[in-house]
């Protein structure tokens, strides 16, 4: 009890600091970091406690993002209404993904969740009179808030930060939730023994939609802020290699730890942001630590820090 009382201090810091500490553009990167974060947070599910490696989970990411500004652009950008357009979305198109690759594991599934994505980036990319085509969308509304009779426009960095991290933290919630309940159990299940899950009556198929739904669910709210940070979404966000990049995040913060999520996030993102300011090549140094932590840290980088602590590693649906 005292541990999680800790954790929680320790984390509304760490929270909190920025706000106090960071300009304008620190808390813009720190509040994409956050969005990104929830994104890999949500592709961990189906890698982590799924057994379910998906190369598509960019499209829900990032269609949720492009519902929510082509939205925008017609009626506005109220921070509830994008973040349920944002769901709803997310929920759809893991519907659709789920119809064609449930039935399928390993590698069947990793090249169908591939074509699927890639299926969406090409009405992305073609459908330029509403997507934009190759230039994306921009120059949308910014968000709003309605709180009662005022209303709080997130333009700024302070308040995009606060937006991301009220976010982030609802979807880290519902994640601990999913897994802790019968269904992650199952979900695990499925993953470890899934013979004997389906003798003992339960549909595989069906536990693996639910968790794409739940996964879904969380990359369309990630999405849906995502275009508001930066005043921009382009076909990059849908692109399959998003969702490798997601996959690096997940690696390097651990696999099956949902807190590595963010921690992957923060170090992908800080080197491709600054170091590439000095160099080109910075996706070299993003190599050797993925290399570096698969073979010193192989249950990732949160994992590790635990156990150099002297901590029992977490992930009980870690993949080994």
């Amino acid at each position: 009890m005292l541990s999680r009382v800790a954790l929680a201090l320790a984390v509304t810091a760490a929270l909190g600091g920025p706000l106090l500490l960071a300009g304008d553009y620190q808390l813009r990167f720190l509040a994409e970091i956050l969005i990104i974060g929830t994104a890999v947070l949500s592709l961990d599910l189906l890698v982590g406690f799924g057994g379910l490696v998906s190369l598509g989970h960019a499209a829900l990411f990032g269609g949720a993002a492009y519902a929510a500004a082509i939205t925008a652009q017609y009626w506005g950008a109220d921070l509830i209404v994008m973040l349920a357009v944002g769901i709803a979305t997310g929920v759809v198109l893991a519907l659709v993904l789920g119809v064609v690759v449930m039935r399928t594991i390993s590698l069947f599934f990793l090249i169908l969740s591939l074509i699927v994505g890639q299926m969406l980036w090409e009405v992305v990319f073609h459908w330029r009179e509403v997507t934009g085509g190759a230039d994306g969308l921009r120059g949308f509304p910014p968000l709003t808030l309605h709180a009662g009779v005022a209303t709080v426009v997130l333009n700024s960095g302070p308040t995009l930060y606060v937006a991301a991290a009220a976010v982030a933290g609802l979807a880290l919630l519902a994640a601990h939730c999913f897994v802790d309940a019968p269904i992650g159990r199952a979900l695990v299940g499925s993953r470890e023994r899934a013979l004997r899950m389906s003798a003992l009556g339960y549909s595989i198929p069906a536990i693996r939609l639910m968790a794409l739904v739940a996964s879904g669910a969380i990359a369309g709210a990630a999405g849906a802020l995502y275009p508001f940070v930066n005043q921009y979404v382009g076909p990059n966000a849908v692109h399959w290699t998003m969702s490798a990049m997601m996959i690096i995040m997940l690696v390097i913060g651990g696999v099956g730890s949902l807190y590595g999520a963010f921690v992957g996030a923060a170090i992908y993102l800080s080197i491709q942001t600054y170091l590439s300011s000095y160099t080109d090549r910075w996706q070299l140094l993003v190599g050797l630590i993925f290399v570096m932590t698969v073979l010193v840290m192989p249950q990732g980088v949160v994992a590790g820090v635990r156990s150099l602590l002297g901590r029992r590693p977490a992930g009980g649906g870690g993949v080994s």
